[in-house]
């Protein structure tokens, strides 16, 4: 029987039957879940509880017999070899949890470590990137000032030789015309 069982059969609380379990250290077995298993005999020991208080009794001075039918219910709570072997299992898995925690902050600073040397290389190639570009930068602007350069030279000389070829050739041709209507 469970807690709640055993609570509405006597007819106290459950919370009521916790307390007395525990106060009067009556061995009661606990399923895999941790619940309290009640066998006949105990519940017969917390009716008696329950008189002996409503007779005016206190928790504290209640004494209760533990028949051998009592004790046998404990054979249940004594550790089988399966849980025996659940218990190592579970040990074992908190000692590498409890490692495990040991190592986060070495896996957190060597993870930092990464980041910088990553975030140290990553500057590093967009700095070399940016100095190639300022050196095309200023090949190009190189380039460009020698065609300009040039360009001038040219326009320079050509307007100097172009110019009075021109005024000259015009005078030629426009001359000979006017002088062959007179």
């Amino acid at each position: 029987m469970n807690t709640n069982e055993v609570a509405k059969e006597i007819g106290v609380s459950s919370k009521t039957i916790q307390r007395w379990v525990k106060l009067l250290h009556i061995p009661v077995a606990r399923n895999e879940l941790g619940h309290y298993e009640f066998h006949e005999d105990i519940v017969l020991l917390l009716k008696q509880v329950k008189q002996q208080m409503s007779e005016g009794v206190l928790l504290q001075e209640i004494r209760l017999p533990f028949h051998e039918e009592t004790a046998h219910q404990l054979a249940p709570a004594v550790e089988t070899d399966a849980q025996a072997q659940r218990m190592e299992v579970l040990e074992q898995q908190v000692n590498l949890l409890i490692q495990q925690k040991s190592e986060v902050p070495a896996v957190e600073q060597r993870l930092q470590e990464l980041e910088r040397t990553l975030a140290k290389k990553a500057d590093e190639g967009v700095s070399y990137q940016l100095l190639q570009h300022r050196r095309e930068i200023e090949d190009l602007t190189a380039s460009l000032e020698q065609l300009t350069n040039i360009v001038k030279q040219l326009s320079t000389v050509k307007e100097d030789k172009d110019v009075p070829r021109t005024e000259i050739k015009k005078k030629r041709v426009l001359f000979p015309l006017f002088h062959s209507f007179r």
